[in-house]
């Protein structure tokens, strides 16, 4: 009797990104990745959860809803702000362990750090996430969280220099420096790198 060949269906890989419920400046962000023609199907979704275990598990639920497969290429991502909380990066480190098909970018304070790195080389080191966005303030008069930053200040082409910055800044950091303890800090390249990889 012969056997039963197994095959995978051919499509375009997934790539999920799991963004906080409250926070439209990723999703808006991400959505120009959507937009445009490229090899991926790009699933850009929210958390009710905003801590991480709690988003994690909403990313492993699309995970399994989506029928995602690495062997297809689909990744799925959480993209989480550190918000410089040490309870954020102990929930990280235990939802990289419980999670291993998810892949989280952090954000140190949080995500306004990569949109920084587009309008200036070295971002301040500030004490709370809040503070981040009033120094977006200044690159961006009149920043809010429902602001299209992408559109509005064109950053189409502006990402390989946002990469260059940042990837130069976390190089700085000593290996001994946990990520809550890096300020400013992103991971947002990598994921931009991703995207770009597949267009």
């Amino acid at each position: 009797m012969a056997k039963k060949q197994s095959y995978k269906r051919q499509r375009s890989p997934i790539l999920l990104i799991v963004c906080e419920g409250k926070n439209k400046t990723e999703r808006k962000y991400f959505s120009h990745y959507k937009a445009r023609e490229c090899l991926y199907r790009l699933e850009i979704k929210d958390s009710k959860a905003t801590d991480v275990m709690g988003m994690a598990k909403r990313a492993s639920n699309l995970y399994k809803e989506y029928q995602m497969d690495i062997a297809l290429g689909d990744k799925a991502f959480c993209l989480i702000d550190m918000d410089l909380r040490e309870d954020k990066y102990n929930a990280y480190l235990k939802a990289r362990q419980k999670y291993p098909n998810i892949t989280f970018i952090v954000s140190n304070p949080c995500f306004e750090i990569w949109l920084l790195y587009h309008f200036t080389e070295n971002p301040k080191a500030e004490s709370s996430s809040q503070a981040v966005k009033e120094q977006m303030k200044k690159y961006v008069p009149g920043y809010n969280e429902a602001m299209d930053v992408y559109a509005q200040c064109d950053l189409e082409d502006k990402y390989a220099v946002a990469i260059n910055r940042s990837e130069k800044k976390n190089s700085l950091y000593d290996g001994g420096v946990t990520l809550v303890e890096r300020n400013p800090y992103t991971e947002v390249q990598d994921l931009i790198y991703i995207l770009k990889k597949l267009d």
